[in-house]
């Protein structure tokens, strides 16, 4: 189990240096200067390339030939994407060039921001997709499994986007019963932990704080987790019904057992690498729906910092942030894998 983590740890290295060229080169694609982006299409030559030369904008994007045929073997290697690196190996992201701010200071609220919402949608998903998967295979063929089901098609054919403005035209909006956006009122405030303001309402016992953050995720949680929760209930009831053939199963009903414990016990157990695979691959595409639910309802977390990033040219925060989206969904392929050990005995790492 060791050497396998040890593999997988190490096999992530080449995975983030094919993220940061691949982000690195779409990036310098983008048409747009971010200096100019950054002044103004009427700023002065001059203080354009003092910019440039502040952020290393113009410097080659790999290597320097000129500098190699002038036998300067430094200058050579003095590029973008080498400097890039260099700053990753030294654990140092750089600043962004609109706010002159660290990026690391950045992330450490809004990364929390993120996950504080995804967990929640995840969680969300979780708890009604398995139990409806699991009723519409124990019932299924009855109108209670047709129900399910359709519900399930329509939520995964449902655009996030659209979802989350028609949310917030009505419980917003018309029944004004949620806020649209943010994550706490103007006049809340809470002593700053963890920076997730849930947890942090919770640890320091701040009751109307913690009404009020869960109202502001109240919107972004449903059109977040609505994709992730039709595809869990769909590959759950798939799973459970080709458990439920099985010889075992028939025999645990022919010796009395009851209904629940045959469900839970014996089919749910040996039906959950499916679910655990689904639940895996749907928690890292959360990272990704995270841009387009956390632009709607202006939460500031990674997601909507990407794509105010990506719109002003700001290639130190999209390098930054896509780099550590990247770092989280290995981890949770990572775990996904080890939990396959812990549910079924017969699978080792060696």
């Amino acid at each position: 189990m060791t050497r396998y983590i040890i593999q997988r740890v190490l096999s992530l290295i080449p995975t983030i240096l094919g993220v940061t060229l691949t982000v690195f080169l779409l990036l310098r694609l983008i048409p747009g200067d971010p200096a100019v982006a950054m002044l103004g299409e009427h700023a002065a030559q001059e203080n354009v390339e003092r910019i440039r030369e502040q952020f290393g904008l113009n410097r080659p994007l790999f290597l320097d030939r000129e500098a190699l045929e002038q036998g300067d073997v430094a200058a050579f290697f003095d590029s973008q994407y080498i400097r890039y690196l260099g700053r990753l190996a030294r654990l140092d992201l750089g600043s962004s060039i609109h706010r002159r701010v660290a990026i690391a200071d950045e992330l450490r609220t809004r990364f929390p921001a993120t996950i504080e919402l995804a967990m929640l949608s995840m969680i969300v998903a979780i708890l009604i997709g398995i139990p409806v998967g699991i009723v519409s295979a124990a019932r299924r063929a009855s109108l209670l499994d047709s129900i399910s089901m359709v519900g399930a098609l329509i939520g995964v054919s449902m655009p996030i986007f659209w979802l989350g403005l028609m949310e917030i035209m009505l419980f917003a909006v018309i029944l004004q019963w949620l806020p649209s956006g943010g994550r706490l009122g103007h006049a809340m405030e809470v002593r700053s932990i963890t920076n997730m303001v849930v947890v942090d309402s919770l640890l320091t016992g701040n009751t109307e704080a913690l009404v009020d953050a869960l109202k502001h995720l109240a919107l972004p949680t449903i059109a977040l987790a609505t994709i992730p929760m039709a595809i869990i209930a769909r590959m759950t009831r798939s799973s459970m019904l080709e458990v439920l053939r099985a010889d075992y199963i028939r025999t645990a009903h022919a010796k009395g057992l009851r209904e629940t414990v045959v469900l839970f016990r014996h089919a749910l157990k040996n039906a959950f690498l499916p679910i655990i695979t689904i639940i895996g691959i749907q928690t890292s595409s959360l990272m990704a729906g995270a841009v387009l639910t956390e632009t709607i309802f202006s939460w500031p977390g990674i997601g909507k910092w990407v794509y105010d990033a990506i719109l002003g040219r700001d290639y130190p925060i999209v390098q930054s942030g896509t780099l550590l989206i990247t770092i989280v969904i290995v981890a949770v392929n990572l775990v996904v894998d080890l939990s396959y050990a812990f549910l079924d005995p017969r699978i080792h790492y060696e």
